[in-house]
């Protein structure tokens, strides 16, 4: 991976097997589509993992997801969907007013600071990190 700041990197990515539907079906009703179809192929996945230091991002199983909503303290319709480098929080939001779903991302998120809050959905959030080779992308207009 060609990495910020020039630094050229070895890889990984790890894909879990598919979660079944009884799973599925304990996930909140409001986790949006686009999530439930990725769980659906990959029940959880490590992406951009060095080999030798670890590190990454992961994202949560099924049963990650329902367990962090507790521990995180999720308000309704936050459901959590993984972590990322330095231990940063990735929780999806759904909004009830505009029927749309936001990405939150920062370190022990409050779920109030609107600052942790972009303007994308999980989808967008997912296809750019990964043309960003899993680059804090979110964070160069900050």
């Amino acid at each position: 991976m060609q990495r910020e700041d020039g630094y050229l990197e070895e890889e990984m990515f790890r894909f879990y097997v598919p979660a079944r539907n009884q799973d599925l079906e304990r996930l909140p009703s409001y986790t949006p589509a686009e999530l439930i179809l990725l769980l659906s192929k990959h029940n959880g996945a490590d992406l951009f993992e060095h080999p030798i230091n670890g590190g990454g991002t992961h994202l949560f199983s099924v049963n990650e997801m329902i367990e962090h909503i507790d521990l995180w303290e999720c308000p309704e319709y936050f459901i959590p969907i993984g972590t990322g480098m330095d231990g940063l929080w990735i929780v999806c939001q759904y909004d009830t007013e505009t029927k749309e779903n936001y990405m939150w991302i920062g370190d022990f998120l409050n779920f109030e600071d609107d600052f942790d809050r972009l303007p994308i959905d999980f989808s967008t959030w997912l296809e750019r990190f990964i043309i960003c080779q899993g680059c804090s992308f979110w964070e160069w207009d900050r």
